[in-house]
């Protein structure tokens, strides 16, 4: 059974962030069409998922469209799936 893709808006500082997760995997990605990507910037992202999600996003893969990918611990140690909104 495949799991289920669930989207949030999420807002970190003023900035409206885009959080996909499927299953343990998560995507988050700023809603604007520059962004500048540096440490901040991914700080800001592992915010959004948390905020999201309530989990931590953990094995990050680096991306050059500054998104950021990765999969989800969640706080009782085990990745739960997404919950249809």
């Amino acid at each position: 059974m495949a799991s289920a893709k669930t989207t949030k808006r999420v807002d970190v500082d003023g900035k409206i962030y885009r959080v996909t997760r499927t299953g343990d995997a998560v995507v988050v990605a700023r809603k604007s069409f520059i962004v500048s990507y540096d440490i901040g910037e991914r700080d800001a992202q592992r915010r959004a998922v948390l905020i999201a999600t309530g989990c931590q996003i953990v094995d990050e893969l680096p991306s050059t469209d500054a998104r950021l990918r990765g999969k989800l611990l969640c706080p009782d140690g085990a990745p739960t799936p997404a919950k249809p909104q």
